[in-house]
């Protein structure tokens, strides 16, 4: 994207922030601090909203009747005309290695980060047309690289995927070149059809699927959005036989085009990959506040397209049906979740579990007598008390294990987000789909915070350990006390601080992460001093 036109751009949407009559609006934007306020008055709103996806446009009831955040209040969708969404600003600075999870179309790489979300919203009846882009500058200053292991990708590209049964690869960005830029990305802009039944939307918003908060399994907010069209139920829909009530369900179907990113082969006919994806949602009569859940994606280099792909969704599960090639038989990577998220209403507390499987064939067989091939899981809890003079202390915790199970020593397994014969893995643009760690990972998360109406306060705890799967099958010499102290860990500790005001809000987080072991060389220690502050204007939020 050319320097000038992003200036004209950003001017441009300036000027239309103070010239046009606004309706109030927000958005729930990848990598906001306000994304804490929102997943707390999710917990404490009374109003089952989703069944088993998130997205960046979803205004909700504020339960605690903080009057600050009534630009959430599901009023606003009601509302026709233009709406013009709040003006944000990040600055964000790496001081010895990129470092950044769950933030969308942005990468944080070495150095300074800026980025700019401005935008509007054209609603007409059951039409809606959001453009809200994302528009960042990147330092990119240069770091210690891993060693090129592989030498039929770039040294800019992930390079622990070469195991030792098998050549796995995977387009997963360690540094977007050696320079400087600016990149453009449509972000949360999307076209929409919405009745009180159905939606149909064109776009690329980024989605969630399932109930995690740090490291969603199926798809996260960790890339940016993919252009997708996208069609389902509008909200939970009652489920009646013979006039008796048989619970809610919500569905949505996902189908996407996913794009390598300029850092991994040379290679143009396997540039593009064909997505797509469902979520199935349920929440039974008797158990109200509990929601099951399915969750399900396939991806493939689009060289193997054909229109039958557009129903893979419903008829892949076992590969080998009808296929005598090898390569065509499995051209498709698949992946699986079940979920449970069961919110306890009054006690403000939620639980949840997403339970996936990797290479998923949908031989229920195999999945009842070895359960544990291929597994992953992310399973978490929140809590939020309420605090004299309408303060909320809230704490999350969350376990993610995205580690091999041993029966790969028996039956082939690929580690996550990574496949034989679809090179570039699950990923768009460089970035993975799914868990912002990466697969082969595992991670243990708590974070503490204390809320009022106008502003946040918290501590969060991290421990990562980076691809034990490539560990476990790698070289490690002679030595049984080098073999125990190689394993790549990362320690991290943030603080961070958010208030607002009438016309907008400042924040800010500092995270010092500690890494141990980098690219596995024993003693390769680096520190790592994160610093974010975060900028919002309000418009018209308040008469």
């Amino acid at each position: 994207m050319n320097y000038r036109f992003m200036l004209k751009l950003f001017f441009v949407s300036i000027f239309l922030m103070f010239s046009i009559h606004l309706i109030k609006a927000q958005m729930d934007l990848p990598g906001d601090l306000e994304n804490e306020y929102v997943q707390l008055l999710s917990l404490k709103n009374q109003q089952i909203n989703h069944l088993g996806y998130e997205l960046t446009i979803d205004p909700f009831v504020d339960s605690l009747k903080w009057s600050l955040w009534d630009r959430f209040s599901s009023k606003m969708d009601v509302k026709e005309g233009l709406i013009l969404l709040d003006l944000g600003l990040k600055t964000h600075i790496n001081s010895a290695y990129p470092r950044g999870y769950n933030d969308g179309p942005s990468w944080l790489g070495r150095g300074l980060t800026q980025e700019v979300n401005v935008g509007m919203r054209l609603k007409k009846e059951r039409f809606s047309l959001t453009f809200l882009p994302n528009i960042f500058y990147s330092q990119n200053l240069s770091f210690e690289l891993a060693p090129q292991i592989k030498k039929d990708v770039s040294p800019f590209s992930y390079q622990f995927a070469n195991k030792a049964s098998v050549s796995y690869r995977i387009d997963w960005v360690q540094q977007y070149g050696e320079k400087a830029f600016w990149n453009f990305h449509l972000g949360q802009s999307e076209l929409r059809y919405h009745d009180s039944i159905f939606t149909l939307g064109f776009g690329t918003q980024n989605f969630k699927l399932g109930p995690a908060i740090k490291n969603p399994i199926i798809l996260s907010r960790n890339a940016g959005g993919f252009p997708s069209v996208d069609l389902g139920t509008s909200q939970p829909l009652p489920l009646h036989f013979k006039n008796r009530d048989l619970g809610i369900f919500e569905t949505k179907m996902i189908f996407g085009q996913l794009s390598e990113s300029k850092y991994f082969d040379s290679f143009p006919e396997n540039n593009m990959l064909f997505f797509t994806g469902m979520t199935i949602g349920y929440s039974p009569p008797f158990l109200p506040d509990l929601v099951l859940g399915f969750n399900k994606v396939l991806y493939k280099q689009n060289k193997y397209f054909t229109p039958l792909d557009l129903a893979a969704l419903f008829w892949i599960f076992d590969q080998g049906i009808n296929y005598d090639s090898i390569l065509v038989k499995d051209s498709f990577d698949q992946m699986a979740s079940f979920f449970v998220d069961w919110k306890f209403v009054e006690a403000d507390l939620r639980i949840y579990l997403e339970w996936a499987k990797n290479d998923f064939s949908g031989d229920f067989t195999r999945i009842i007598t070895e359960p544990e091939h291929g597994r992953a899981y992310t399973i978490g809890l929140e809590k939020a008390f309420d605090l004299p003079k309408e303060k909320v202390f809230y704490f999350i915790m969350e376990h993610s294990n995205l580690v091999r199970n041993q029966s790969w020593l028996y039956r082939a397994n690929p580690p996550y987000y990574q496949h034989i014969f679809v090179d570039q893995g699950y990923t768009h643009q460089g970035q993975i789909l799914g868990a912002g760690i990466g697969g082969g990972s595992m991670s243990q998360f708590l974070g503490l915070s204390i809320y009022d109406q106008k502003s946040l306060l918290g501590i969060d705890f991290q421990a990562i350990r980076f691809d034990d799967d490539y560990f476990l099958e790698m070289d490690h010499g002679s030595g049984q006390q080098e073999l125990y102290n190689r394993h790549q860990n990362e320690f991290s500790l943030g603080l961070k601080y958010q208030r607002h005001f009438q016309k907008g809000s400042i924040g800010a987080k500092i995270v010092n992460s500690f890494y141990m072991n980098r690219y596995y060389i024993l003693d390769n220690n680096e520190y790592n001093l994160s610093f974010n502050i975060q900028c919002k204007y309000f418009l018209n939020q308040f008469k």
